[in-house]
């Protein structure tokens, strides 16, 4: 790590986090898992993962929002996490031994009571995990950095250094998790009861709406 560069990069995080701070706010609640919205999430997982078959990214897509809706915390928040940690890749392994989609350690695993080698259950682990730390820093007004940062770093490094570590790592990855929500909560379209009967007749519904925010 560069001591020089990590304070110029936290600087960043504080000026990106202006800039996506409508985001946040705007952002507070899940996605019920209905059939329309796991088509929509479904497609915007294709985006960031061509690989996915159309069976799986809605298999995942039904998790996510399933996750999501039961710890109740933002869907495109979770979204992000999984899209930095893994692009929806489910067998992605780190350097570090971190499994699955959204990478979880196994030791972390263990105590979310999940198989981080299962698919469903690890994004199950990680919105479980999101919840702790949201809760954790939810008195503090930059909570959503610092949660961010706990998710790559761990709750205790952020404790200890008073907000987000002076790691590349993790102020990058701060940076890269804001960008991605702002961009599913752009991205993402689920259209209403209207609009689906306006297109009965017409084209497929376009669910990813800006093929430039990934």
């Amino acid at each position: 790590m560069s001591r020089r560069r990590a304070p110029l990069l936290a600087g960043l995080c504080i000026l990106l986090w202006s800039a996506l701070s409508g985001a946040a706010s705007a952002a507070t609640r899940p996605v019920p898992p209905s059939p329309v919205a796991i088509r929509a999430y479904a497609s915007v997982l294709r985006h960031y993962n061509p690989e996915l078959p159309n069976w799986q990214s809605e298999d995942l897509a039904r998790h996510l929002l399933a996750s999501a809706s039961k710890w109740k915390i933002d869907t495109n928040m979770l979204a992000a996490i999984v899209t930095v940690e893994s692009s929806w890749h489910t067998h992605a392994v780190s350097s570090a031994g971190a499994i699955g989609l959204g990478q979880l350690m196994p030791g972390t695993a263990a105590t979310l009571g999940v198989d981080p080698r299962n698919p469903a259950q690890n994004l199950a682990g990680a919105a479980k995990y999101l919840r702790g730390l949201l809760q954790t820093f939810a008195a503090n007004p930059h909570r959503y950095e610092l949660t961010f940062a706990a998710y790559n770093a761990g709750p205790k490094a952020v404790e200890r250094f008073g907000g987000i570590p002076p790691y590349y790592e993790t102020q990058r990855y701060v940076v890269k998790v804001l960008r991605a929500w702002r961009d599913l909560k752009a991205a993402v379209h689920i259209p209403s009861v209207v609009d689906l009967a306006a297109s009965a007749h017409g084209p497929d519904v376009d669910y990813w709406l800006h093929d430039d925010a990934h």
